[in-house]
């Protein structure tokens, strides 16, 4: 997850926690001054002082040190975990050569991350090191990424190199990063103060040494040494995260506690085990509520950190769990309607919509189990007792709601869709509140779809955090994406819903966003007969400037019909026309398109803009309609001529090969309908 987000606002220093029952309670807090804490280093030779060694097993252990024989007792120590962690057979599939030549690679100090080439770090480690300019880069390896690859190769190989580079990269790491040096500045990245041990970086390192300690607590090179290292190490991170906790609503604060429960999970000998894990779901608990709606959806609304919260929070929960502390009530309620939210936003291909700072697989994998959220939702059936998300990834159509669309309200989050099947009308809207972090975009009204097995508009995606600031903010920018703008400026992000209705024969939805000082986007769709969409796009206001209505297709080849305000996808199986009124006074003009997939990927593809020849206030009368094979079918509409931009009735009549119907919508009732004409 990236390390950008929460720290904009932090700058500024607001604190803002939630208590279990929903209620917010802020308070100002000068940032900096949670650099005043004093913290210190646990000294190796006292880390015995902090364990209770009276638990079946330890009594070895327990003897050795109250005799003061601290490396007998850390010898016993390392036996009993190696009995509490057995070493399980080798998997019987050996890992790939690109597997193991990753972890080959940092064994020789040559470390990779993202899309980048691998660096040379040479044999005397600077972790401030920024080799390929992106702060990522830097984030991952003090979170260390590195560890996985160790760990996955000792388990298939029991080859001792592995376990040596984990001692010896572990061992470096903690020389070098002592917590009284904890505020040390970053050489690059100078705006960031304990860049080290920040919060996110802290918890998800503190997961990953927790996650590989079962395995490489085999190798040689574990020594009893090296295990009071470690601990004594990791007895740091959770002083850190007990007394200088992030205590912000965000996603890192989640993350940050997950790993707090992994070190008391994994090492409960910890004398303060109990203690620290009804702290952590305490302040789980606290972010949690705040930072997701009451509808269940996190307040970034981008897929990928949504899915990290819920993963972080459920496993919390469990966890603590384990120690009978039971999570309360609002706490499993939300995580069931996270859940809720994987169901209905997912794509037909299991993934996430691409809003904000979301990626998603280009071309996945054959098997539906391998899909992005296939164990998500099968897990999520395991959760709340409910089958309907197991169903969802397996498609079993006998355990899935009659209903298919559904609105996010709270979230700004709209999904409509014909079908469960492969072969579905997949639409989903966003129109959000503002967000709490940087992870979201200013694009309300924004959409993608998918038709008959295939995407035919994506959105733009983020492209990257850190190396190319440049390109981020074209991949952010409003007119990149499939809404309305003013003179091409980003808008402003403050979306509400003013109708949103379902039924087996269509949906409607109505949003509007305060785009501009003087300027509201009021986006109208309806699903009509769940087999094409109609788009009344109003431009409300007196504010002079240009009007683009944008749109971007999914990579692949166009034709611009400008004459006839038309234009068409090429593929061979399934298409889309988007098709606009040829008298409305519009010119349609070709744009600069990219489609970035995932984190430092991106492909060019077409987009086009509809260009108003009338300033606000302005209307926009569109249709997509998705279709098999090569040949588009004839299609029609046109508003009333007595329309009045911004008034709350309108109704029309639209045509598609053949077959008419009467929409419209009353936002004073507020009602919409589609009915054959």
């Amino acid at each position: 997850m990236g390390i950008h987000g929460a720290y904009l606002v932090a700058a500024f220093g607001i604190l803002s926690i939630v208590g279990v029952s929903g209620a917010v309670k802020s308070e100002t807090v000068p940032y900096s001054r949670r650099w005043n804490v004093k913290l210190e280093s646990l000294r190796r030779e006292q880390i015995l002082t902090k364990l209770d060694l009276s638990g079946p097993g330890l009594e070895a252990a327990k003897a050795a040190a109250d005799r003061d024989d601290r490396n007998e007792a850390l010898a016993a120590l390392l036996a009993f975990y190696r009995t509490k962690y057995p070493l399980p057979p080798a998997p019987k599939k050996r890992p790939s050569e690109k597997d193991l030549a990753t972890a080959d690679n940092v064994v020789r100090h040559v470390l990779q991350w993202g899309p980048y080439e691998p660096a040379d770090y040479g044999e005397k480690i600077n972790w401030e090191w920024d080799p390929r300019g992106d702060i990522e880069w830097v984030a991952a390896v003090y979170r260390f990424h590195w560890a996985d690859p160790l760990a996955a190769a000792f388990k298939a190989t029991r080859d001792e190199k592995y376990g040596r580079a984990f001692v010896a990269l572990t061992s470096d790491w903690i020389a070098k990063h002592p917590l009284e040096k904890r505020d040390k500045r970053h050489p690059v990245y100078k705006n960031w103060r304990g860049f080290a041990w920040l919060d996110i970086q802290t918890g998800i390192r503190a997961t990953r040494v927790c996650q590989a300690f079962p395995t490489l607590v085999h190798a040689k090179a574990f020594t009893p040494e090296f295990l009071g290292v470690l601990l004594a190490s990791l007895y740091d991170h959770q002083v850190k995260t007990e007394r200088v906790p992030m205590g912000m609503v965000h996603n890192k604060a989640i993350f940050e506690q997950r790993g707090f429960v992994n070190v008391v999970y994994t090492f409960r000998e910890f004398k303060d085990a109990e203690r620290w894990m009804t702290l952590a779901l305490e302040r789980a608990g606290e972010t949690l509520l705040a930072q997701t709606t009451a509808d269940g959806v996190q307040r970034e609304w981008s897929g990928g950190y949504h899915l990290g919260v819920l993963r972080d929070a459920e496993e919390i929960a469990g966890r603590a769990a384990s120690f009978g502390i039971e999570a309360p009530k609002p706490y499993r309620d939300r995580v069931r309607k996270m859940y809720d939210y994987l169901f209905w936003m997912a794509t037909p291909d299991l993934g996430f919509p691409m809003f904000g700072d979301c990626s998603r697989a280009i071309d996945p994998p054959k098997a539906r189990s391998r899909w992005s959220l296939y164990s998500s939702l099968v897990r999520g059936s395991k959760t709340t007792g409910d089958p309907k998300h197991a169903a969802r990834a397996k498609l079993d159509r006998r355990a899935l709601p009659s209903q298919t669309s559904f609105a996010f309200s709270d979230a700004g989050m709209y999904v409509m869709r014909s079908e469960w099947g492969p072969e579905q009308i997949y639409f989903a809207l966003h129109c959000s509140p503002p967000a709490i972090s940087g992870h979201d975009q200013p694009d309300n009204g924004t959409f993608e779809l998918y038709a008959y097995g295939r995407w035919l508009m994506t959105d733009t995606g983020y492209y990257t955090y850190g190396h190319d600031p440049k390109a981020r903010a074209w991949h952010r920018r409003t007119r990149a994406h499939q809404t309305l703008t003013l003179d091409g400026k980003d808008t402003q992000v403050a979306g509400k819903e003013l109708l949103w209705q379902a039924s087996d024969d269509f949906d409607a939805l109505v949003v509007e966003n305060q785009s501009y000082a003087g300027l509201r986007h009021r986006r109208s769709v309806w699903f009509v007969d769940k087999t094409f969409l109609v788009l009344l796009d109003e431009a409300i206001g007196k504010t002079a400037g240009a009007l683009d209505l944008h749109f971007q297709f999914a990579v692949g080849d166009v034709e611009i019909d400008a004459a006839n305000k038309r234009v068409t996808t090429r593929f061979d199986d399934a298409n889309l026309l988007v098709w606009a009124n040829p008298t409305m006074p519009v010119t349609i003009k070709r744009e600069e398109g990219w489609f970035g997939w995932t984190y430092g990927k991106r492909k060019p593809r077409s987009a086009v803009a509809l260009r108003h020849d009338n300033p606000a206030p302005a209307a926009y009368l569109t249709m997509l309609v998705p279709y098999r094979g090569t040949r588009p079918p004839k299609v029609s509409a046109a508003l009333p001529t007595d329309f009045v931009v911004g008034a709350d009735a309108v109704s029309l009549r639209v045509e598609s090969d053949g077959k008419a119907w009467r929409i419209g919508r009353d936002l004073k009732k507020p009602l919409a309908w589609c009915k054959p004409d």
